[in-house]
Protein backbone atom coordinates (compact mmCIF):
# COMPACT_ATOMS: atom_id res chain seq x y z
CA UNK A 1 0.00 0.00 0.00
CA UNK A 2 2.80 2.44 1.00
CA UNK A 3 4.08 2.03 -3.15
CA UNK A 4 0.85 3.10 -4.00
CA UNK A 5 0.27 5.67 -2.48
CA UNK A 6 3.60 7.38 -3.66
CA UNK A 7 2.80 6.59 -7.54
CA UNK A 8 -0.23 9.27 -6.80
CA UNK A 9 1.87 11.54 -5.35
CA UNK A 10 4.21 11.67 -8.22
CA UNK A 11 1.06 11.32 -10.95
CA UNK A 12 -0.09 14.61 -8.97
CA UNK A 13 3.24 16.17 -8.81
CA UNK A 14 3.80 15.81 -12.72
CA UNK A 15 0.28 17.19 -13.81
CA UNK A 16 1.45 19.93 -11.37
CA UNK A 17 4.84 20.77 -13.38
CA UNK A 18 3.13 20.59 -16.38
CA UNK A 19 0.34 23.26 -15.59
CA UNK A 20 3.00 25.22 -14.95
CA UNK A 21 5.05 24.54 -17.76
CA UNK A 22 2.06 25.63 -19.87
CA UNK A 23 2.27 29.34 -18.14
CA UNK A 24 5.31 29.38 -18.46
CA UNK A 25 5.55 29.07 -21.70
CA UNK A 26 2.10 30.66 -22.28
CA UNK A 27 3.88 33.91 -20.37
CA UNK A 28 7.37 33.97 -22.61
CA UNK A 29 4.73 33.63 -25.93
CA UNK A 30 2.89 37.20 -24.33
CA UNK A 31 6.13 38.60 -24.01
CA UNK A 32 7.42 37.79 -27.59
CA UNK A 33 4.31 39.46 -29.20
CA UNK A 34 4.27 42.52 -26.46
CA UNK A 35 8.17 43.16 -27.58
CA UNK A 36 7.99 42.26 -31.15
CA UNK A 37 4.56 44.91 -31.68
CA UNK A 38 6.33 47.44 -28.97
CA UNK A 39 9.35 48.01 -31.65
CA UNK A 40 7.70 48.13 -34.66
CA UNK A 41 5.55 50.68 -32.99
CA UNK A 42 8.61 53.12 -32.03
CA UNK A 43 10.00 52.67 -35.67
CA UNK A 44 6.51 54.13 -36.95
CA UNK A 45 6.47 57.00 -34.50
CA UNK A 46 10.42 57.50 -35.57
CA UNK A 47 8.83 57.51 -39.23
CA UNK A 48 6.30 59.73 -39.33
CA UNK A 49 8.21 62.52 -37.07
CA UNK A 50 10.51 62.28 -39.37
CA UNK A 51 8.57 62.88 -42.12
CA UNK A 52 6.17 65.81 -40.77
CA UNK A 53 9.37 67.53 -39.51
CA UNK A 54 10.92 67.49 -43.27
CA UNK A 55 7.15 68.65 -44.63
CA UNK A 56 7.27 71.21 -41.54
CA UNK A 57 10.72 72.81 -42.81
CA UNK A 58 10.26 72.06 -46.20
CA UNK A 59 6.74 74.72 -45.58
CA UNK A 60 9.30 77.29 -43.88
CA UNK A 61 11.62 76.84 -46.13
CA UNK A 62 9.39 78.32 -49.25
CA UNK A 63 7.49 81.53 -49.60
CA UNK A 64 4.45 80.21 -48.15
CA UNK A 65 1.15 80.84 -49.35
CA UNK A 66 -0.48 83.83 -50.23
CA UNK A 67 3.39 84.66 -51.25
CA UNK A 68 2.61 87.95 -48.80
CA UNK A 69 0.94 86.22 -46.33
CA UNK A 70 0.16 87.47 -43.04
CA UNK A 71 -1.86 86.33 -39.63
CA UNK A 72 -5.28 87.17 -41.33
CA UNK A 73 -4.68 84.98 -44.76
CA UNK A 74 -1.52 82.56 -44.03
CA UNK A 75 -2.30 78.96 -45.41
CA UNK A 76 1.53 77.88 -45.54
CA UNK A 77 3.46 79.55 -43.30
CA UNK A 78 7.11 80.28 -45.39
CA UNK A 79 10.14 82.57 -44.53
CA UNK A 80 12.15 82.78 -47.53
CA UNK A 81 11.66 85.58 -50.67
CA UNK A 82 13.71 84.75 -53.67
CA UNK A 83 15.43 81.57 -51.77
CA UNK A 84 16.59 84.12 -48.93
CA UNK A 85 15.06 84.45 -45.35
CA UNK A 86 12.60 87.26 -45.22
CA UNK A 87 12.85 88.99 -42.09
CA UNK A 88 8.98 90.24 -42.48
CA UNK A 89 7.99 87.04 -42.55
CA UNK A 90 10.51 85.85 -39.54
CA UNK A 91 8.80 88.53 -37.82
CA UNK A 92 5.20 86.75 -38.99
CA UNK A 93 6.02 83.61 -38.23
CA UNK A 94 7.33 84.50 -34.51
CA UNK A 95 3.94 86.82 -33.89
CA UNK A 96 1.69 83.55 -34.80
CA UNK A 97 3.54 81.21 -32.90
CA UNK A 98 3.48 83.68 -29.74
CA UNK A 99 -0.47 84.09 -30.39
CA UNK A 100 -1.39 81.17 -31.23
CA UNK A 101 1.14 78.55 -31.14
CA UNK A 102 -1.48 75.71 -31.65
CA UNK A 103 -3.17 77.09 -34.68
CA UNK A 104 0.43 76.86 -36.44
CA UNK A 105 0.24 73.28 -35.56
CA UNK A 106 -3.08 72.98 -37.95
CA UNK A 107 -1.16 74.97 -40.13
CA UNK A 108 2.16 72.45 -40.36
CA UNK A 109 -0.34 70.21 -40.07
CA UNK A 110 0.90 68.46 -37.52
CA UNK A 111 -0.20 67.48 -33.92
CA UNK A 112 4.15 67.45 -32.78
CA UNK A 113 5.56 70.09 -30.87
CA UNK A 114 8.11 72.23 -33.07
CA UNK A 115 10.70 74.20 -32.23
CA UNK A 116 12.54 76.18 -35.15
CA UNK A 117 16.10 78.12 -35.09
CA UNK A 118 19.29 78.42 -36.77
CA UNK A 119 23.32 78.11 -36.05
CA UNK A 120 23.43 82.11 -35.84
CA UNK A 121 20.90 83.72 -33.43
CA UNK A 122 17.35 85.12 -35.16
CA UNK A 123 16.63 88.99 -35.01
CA UNK A 124 13.70 89.37 -34.50
CA UNK A 125 12.22 93.45 -34.51
CA UNK A 126 16.15 94.18 -33.80
CA UNK A 127 16.21 91.70 -30.89
CA UNK A 128 18.16 88.14 -30.38
CA UNK A 129 15.89 85.15 -30.75
CA UNK A 130 17.13 82.08 -30.17
CA UNK A 131 14.44 80.28 -31.51
CA UNK A 132 10.86 80.24 -32.40
CA UNK A 133 8.34 77.86 -30.93
CA UNK A 134 8.34 75.60 -28.22
CA UNK A 135 11.57 75.15 -26.39
CA UNK A 136 10.53 72.21 -24.50
CA UNK A 137 12.12 69.73 -26.25
CA UNK A 138 15.54 69.37 -23.85
CA UNK A 139 13.27 67.03 -21.74
CA UNK A 140 11.33 64.84 -24.48
CA UNK A 141 11.96 61.60 -24.96
CA UNK A 142 10.91 61.20 -28.53
CA UNK A 143 13.23 64.18 -29.82
CA UNK A 144 13.93 64.74 -34.08
CA UNK A 145 16.31 67.26 -35.39
CA UNK A 146 15.62 68.20 -38.98
CA UNK A 147 18.47 70.56 -40.65
CA UNK A 148 18.90 72.08 -43.62
CA UNK A 149 20.95 74.65 -45.11
CA UNK A 150 19.69 78.46 -46.23
CA UNK A 151 20.75 82.30 -46.77
CA UNK A 152 20.14 84.39 -43.70
CA UNK A 153 21.72 88.26 -44.01
CA UNK A 154 23.17 87.19 -47.11
CA UNK A 155 25.17 84.44 -45.31
CA UNK A 156 24.54 80.80 -45.62
CA UNK A 157 23.67 79.11 -42.26
CA UNK A 158 22.00 75.72 -41.36
CA UNK A 159 18.33 75.31 -40.08
CA UNK A 160 17.33 73.43 -37.36
CA UNK A 161 13.57 72.33 -36.23
CA UNK A 162 13.57 69.71 -33.35
CA UNK A 163 9.85 67.77 -33.47
CA UNK A 164 8.85 65.36 -30.63
CA UNK A 165 5.86 64.50 -29.38
CA UNK A 166 4.47 65.88 -26.26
Amino acid sequence: MLILKLRKKAQSWSVDVMVAFIIFIMGIFIFFIYATNYSGEAGENFELMSYEGNMILENLLSEGYPTNWDSGNVNVIGILTDNKMNDTKLERFNELVDTNYDNTKLLFNTRYNYYFNLSVPLEINGIGVDGIGDSGFSTSQNLIKVSRFSTYKNKPVSVYLYIWDG
